[in-house]
Formats: C-alpha cells, sequence, structure tokens
C-alpha cells in the first residue's frame, strides 16, 4: 500500500520519487536468461498505489502494445502518486516472430498456465516470473489484450467473478475503465493446464483484469486510444492522477463467454461480424471444402454478442471461430 518511501520491486532496482526510468529486464528462469525485456516506471513525486500494466502476453496484439508505450513515454511523474509499471511485449519471442496465440518456444499459449513453473516450459517460467517479479508486488494489475492476428472484436474486458474483496475491487477497476462490455466469469475460458493472468494475480491478493481493444494484425489508433483512456480513467479513479478523462456509459455486463470451433477443416464463411447479436440455434457461417462444398452449418450455441470473430477463412478441425457472450439478465 502507499508509503513515504517508493515502491521496493526487487527485479526493478531502486526506484527514485519524481522519476521516469527505464529498464532492460532478466527475467528469473534458465529458459529467459538471454533476453531483456523492457520496462518503464513511472514513479510519483507523491506516495500512492503500485499499478502493474503489461502487454504482449500475445505478441500479435498490438494496439495494447503501443498504448503501453505510449503510456510510458506521457505519463508526468510530477503528477502521479504512486508508481506506474509498464511492460509493452512480455511474449517477446511470439512479437519478433509475429506468431499468433502461442509462444513459438514451446507452442502453448501463456495465458492459459498460469500460475507458472519456474522449472516448467518456457512460457511457464515466463508466467510464473510476470506474477512472482510484478504482480505480487502491485495494489492494481491491468493486463492489455486485443484480438490476435487473425482476430476481429468488440473492446470488452474481463475479470473473475466471486464475492471477495478483490473479486469486488477487480470488478470495480474494470468498469472505471470504460470498455463497452465487460465479462465477469467463474470458470476457465478453455480447458488448460492453468489459468489466465487475473486469475493468477486474484489468487495471490491483486485485483486485476483484462483489456481487449483491436485486432486483425494492425495498429488501429482507435484501440490505442481506448486502451490509453482505460488506464486514464483507472489512475483518477485509484486516486494516482487528477486528470479529467471524458465519460464514457457503464459497460453492458456479460456473464457467459462461448466459444465456437470449427468441427471440419476448410474455408470459414461467416454470416455474423463482431458486436452483432446471435440468437440460439442461429446460423452464424458455414465451413466450405476446397471444392467448393458446405461441409458444415455453423450454429450459434448461446444467445448473445459476438465479441471476437476470426477474419481468416483457413481453418483446422477444432479451429476457433468466434466468441459470444452473454448478457446479463
Amino acid at each position: 500500500m502507499a508509503t513515504t518511501h517508493p515502491p521496493e520491486i526487487p527485479i526493478l532496482g531502486r526506484l527514485e520519487r519524481g522519476t521516469m526510468q527505464r529498464h532492460l529486464v532478466t527475467l528469473p528462469g534458465a529458459a529467459l536468461a538471454d533476453e531483456s525485456r523492457p520496462v518503464t516506471t513511472v514513479t510519483g513525486a507523491k506516495p500512492g498505489p503500485v499499478l502493474f500494466i503489461n502487454a504482449g502476453l500475445h505478441g500479435g496484439e498490438y494496439p495494447p502494445i503501443e498504448a503501453a508505450i505510449r503510456l510510458g513515454r506521457q505519463l508526468n511523474p510530477a503528477k502521479i502518486s504512486g508508481t506506474v509499471v509498464l511492460m509493452p511485449v512480455l511474449n517477446l519471442p511470439a512479437f519478433w516472430k509475429r506468431s499468433m496465440f502461442v509462444c513459438p518456444m514451446d507452442d502453448v499459449n501463456p495465458n492459459r498456465v498460469f500460475p507458472g513453473d519456474p522449472n516448467g516450459s518456457y512460457s511457464e517460467q515466463m508466467t510464473h516470473a510476470l506474477l512472482n517479479e510484478f504482480i505480487v508486488y502491485a495494489d492494481a494489475y491491468i493486463d492489455l489484450h486485443g484480438g490476435d492476428i487473425p482476430e476481429s472484436l468488440v473492446p470488452f474486458s474481463i475479470c473473475r467473478r466471486g464475492e471477495t474483496p478483490v473479486d469486488a475491487k477487480a470488478k470495480e477497476l474494470a468498469i472505471a475503465f470504460g470498455l463497452p462490455y465487460m465479462l465477469t466469469v467463474n470458470r476457465p475460458i478453455q480447458p488448460a493446464k492453468g489459468s489466465s493472468s487475473y486469475v493468477a494475480a486474484a489468487e495471490r491478493g491483486v485485483p486485476g483484469f483484462i483489456a481487449e481493444a483491436g485486432g486483425v494484425g494492425q495498429l488501429q489508433q482507435d484501440a490505442v486510444e481506448w486502451l490509453m483512456n482505460g488506464v486514464r480513467r483507472v489512475l483518477a479513479h485509484l486516486g494516482m492522477t487528477n486528470e479529467i478523462v471524458p465519460d464514457v456509459a457503464p459497460p453492458t455486463l456479460l456473464t457467459g463467454f462461448e466459444w465456437v470451433y470449427a468441427t471440419k477443416p476448410g474455408m470459414f464463411y461467416p454470416s455474423v461480424a463482431a458486436g452483432n447479436t446471435v440468437e440460439r440455434a442461429e446460423e452464424i457461417g458455414t465451413v466450405g471444402s476446397l471444392f467448393g462444398e458446405t461441409l458444415e452449418k455453423v450454429v450459434a450455441p448461446v444467445s448473445g454478442r459476438v465479441l471476437f470473430l476470426t477474419i481468416n477463412p483457413a481453418v483446422l478441425t477444432g479451429g476457433l471461430l468466434m466468441g459470444i457472450g452473454v448478457t446479463e439478465q
């Protein structure tokens, strides 16, 4: 919590009040030792909370990466109470190789293996280090995301649904962030070895959430602005700045997230777009063969809103097509 001294985040060394500092950080883990990740700290002239923000857990999500970079240049330590820690890209191997969804070092989705393992694969060591070297030292946590290279999406946030004070605070911060839709979930989105970043943070007592905007492998300026303004709203909400950010409408609350997959390989022809509402059993697309035959009619498993959509037509058996958020009743 707030103290009269700068916060202690051992891996970053000494932080000086009223300064912006740039760090090149080598994360602990035998698989990670040869890479340095950029981290910017904005340590306010006045004491206050620590807000940790990372992007690039998936290396092809460019608007959140750019948002973290710009915030690291624009935030003024003289006008901040507390400390903002920004890591623009965690998954450097995926960033450099333009690899979607997974880390090319182990073919693992890093956001499915939290809390990680110091003796595990590359992604497990990376997420373990993120949690234990950064997240646990924060009073609040934001994991910036967007649609990956083949995904179109509408801006939304995700936090854990629960009755604990940590869950309530995470939801409060996600609402303050100000994206149009907010998911509260109480089960894993996909079967996986571990959990996601915000779940691991909550389990260590740190309120955190995911904020998503942008996608399709492009640097969309409106998405960058969504994310930057969201961070600024959270900073103001936490009392870390006095900045006035334009108000936005309260988010539409969603309580379920159903992902739709292809059962046959081929060409995917969606008949809906990100942001559309769909009804249960409605046809939302087809999968066709390379001879042009219809192999599969894709129907909505639930009624709700399409939050993201795969825009590249080539799909494998079990390929992800879209995610549908279920509106709170």
